[in-house]
């Protein structure tokens, strides 16, 4: 079956950054301090907003808005605030070097304020350690590019040296280096920051493209662990929410945190596990949201790992309806039982000869919106089939209305109504 080997395909893109067969374009970090350490982290709420990617035309945006309380036991100083991002990888990005050092290509609107005032900020290219034999040491320390009391930034000709001797059998050792590796630097956004003695605020804010892999939605990572760099080794009072939309599932890897129950809904929602191997996440929790935001809390955090989320996605090039085969028509029916696929309802435009299907089957497919807002059907056969689903939650209060639906789900219930 063609499931099949998408996820086998989507297994081997996981296991190296630099796999062709996903597309790995920004992510998310915590601000670090540069200069020094004896300033700590008193609170932190880290609000990530998922969203079309309206710059691009396609894909997915993340919304990072991040409030920080800093604390300065000490007088008034300055501090170098730093922001450490790499460069788009796998088959991500096509642009030029010149473009690439113009800033993170897939890094939009980054913008700090501190204690009511905005904040300007610089921007350096940092390369990654070459350990010989084509390989690179890819961790990011602030001693390899805060020197001699500055941020170091790399001249694209001092980058474009290093490749040719790092690839002195190649030609263009620029093209086979991005061919393969990506861009050999990452970012540093870094600004002044003026710490008043006492509590100190600032107000972090970017939106970032987010990543994909062949059998994913999206993807979204987010470096938890650089809070650990400040001077109590993390966050007194961290709040983590995520609002990646309504009727909606994804996952979220178990590296921070120890037990899906640490977790709030600010709405209505499911917590199940995720029963494939896809992405790096095998039996991670599963959360479907039916509405509001996922919300994570905990006092005296010391992350241990970063935040990962990942939607799955569900195609219907997948499927061989056109030969009848009735295992596939089957799974497509029954892969609505373990999560939400709005990218499918909303995007997906590929025929089908629903004539392959039976009755029943239609039936149920047809249904799906409405099932994601909780409609509690009459049809007694429709009823057992979403309350066998993982993410199912009756509200008896919903009435089915199709104006209310988006323009792709009133075409999709159209569609399997013929």
């Amino acid at each position: 079956m063609k499931k099949a080997l998408l996820i086998l395909l989507a297994l081997l893109a996981t296991a190296s950054l630099k796999a062709n067969d996903g597309a790995f374009y920004a992510q998310g970090n915590h601000l670090i301090p540069i200069t020094e350490t004896t300033i700590s982290v008193r609170k932190e709420i880290l609000t990530i907003t998922h969203m079309a990617d309206t710059i691009t035309g396609w894909g997915d945006m993340f919304k990072v808005n991040v409030y920080y309380e800093f604390f300065n036991p000490g007088p008034a100083k300055d501090v170098i605030v730093g922001f450490e991002s790499p460069t788009p990888d796998g088959n991500g990005y096509g642009g030029t070097l010149d473009e690439a050092y113009k800033g993170q290509p897939y890094m939009y609107g980054f913008n700090v304020v501190m204690n009511g005032k905005h904040l300007p900020h610089q921007i350096a290219h940092v390369p990654y350690k070459y350990e010989g034999d084509y390989q690179f040491d890819y961790t990011r320390k602030t001693e390899d590019y805060y020197k001699n009391g500055q941020v170091q930034d790399m001249p694209k000709e001092q980058y474009k040296a290093n490749l040719r001797r790092y690839f002195p059998e190649e030609a263009d050792a620029e093209e086979a280096a991005l061919d393969y590796y990506g861009y050999l630097f990452y970012y540093v956004y870094h600004f002044n920051a003026h710490f008043n003695e006492g509590l100190n605020t600032i107000q972090h804010t970017y939106t970032v493209k987010g990543s994909d892999l062949v059998m994913t939605d999206y993807l979204f990572d987010y470096i938890l662990t650089a809070a650990n760099r400040w001077a109590n080794n993390g966050i007194d009072d961290f709040t983590l929410i995520l609002n990646m939309g309504d009727h909606t599932s994804f996952s979220v890897r178990p590296t921070f945190f120890a037990s899906p129950d640490e977790w709030t809904f600010s709405g209505k929602g499911k917590i199940g596990e995720r029963r494939e191997m896809i992405g790096m996440c095998e039996n991670c929790p599963m959360f479907h949201v039916q509405t509001g935001s996922l919300v994570f809390k905990q006092k005296n955090f010391h992350p241990e790992g970063e935040l990962h989320i990942m939607s799955d996605a569900l195609y219907l090039y997948m499927y061989d309806f056109q030969e009848g085969d009735k295992d596939e028509i089957e799974g497509f029916v029954n892969d609505f039982k373990s999560k939400y696929y709005n990218n499918l309802l909303l995007d997906d435009e590929q025929p089908v000869d629903i004539s392959k299907f039976t009755p029943e089957q239609k039936r149920i497919v047809k249904n799906v919106p409405f099932a994601y807002r909780g409609y509690v059907f009459k049809d007694k056969g429709l009823q057992r089939f979403f309350e066998s689903t993982d993410w199912y939650i009756p509200n008896p209060d919903y009435q089915a209305d199709m104006s209310k639906l988006e323009t792709g789900e009133k075409k999709w219930v159209q569609f399997w109504s013929k």
